[in-house]
């Protein structure tokens, strides 16, 4: 009987961390996605510089919102290399900083390359380390 009370202890104890890793890495995905995704329709509200003496830039309030992803997204990175491959990790981080480069030298369509990229990088990884069957195998 003390077999079985330690067996299903374990058991419960390791259905209790998988679901908590599993959580974490959502959260964080999701909340990536979102500042992601908001951060790209600011950026396309910007008008093109047709003329020359047009002062409007992309950087300052932009600037801030990428900025803050990007701390979040360091945060977070740390805690996720223990339970990801930090490769998978490391894509995301080079298409944050390509991003976060081109918003800071005013570039709107690299920007935008960027996020983009970032955009789809999320979603993909979300979706492998996501609640799937290979997963839970």
């Amino acid at each position: 009987m003390t077999r079985i009370i330690t067996v299903l202890i374990l058991l419960f104890a390791l259905i209790a961390l998988a679901t908590a890793e599993q959580v974490s890495i959502s959260k964080t995905y999701n909340h990536m996605e979102d500042e992601t995704s908001a951060i790209i329709e600011l950026v396309r509200d910007v008008p093109d510089k047709t003329n020359p003496l047009d002062t409007v830039t992309i950087a300052p309030y932009i600037g801030d919102r990428i900025n803050a992803l990007y701390d979040y997204w360091v945060e977070k990175e740390h805690k996720l290399s223990m339970i990801i491959r930090y490769i998978d990790l490391s894509y995301i981080s080079d298409a944050l900083i390509y991003a976060k480069n081109f918003i800071e030298f005013d570039n709107k369509e690299e920007a935008l390359a960027g996020l983009a990229r970032l955009e789809y990088l999320l979603k993909s990884y979300h979706k492998m380390y996501g609640v799937n069957g290979f997963n839970i195998l």
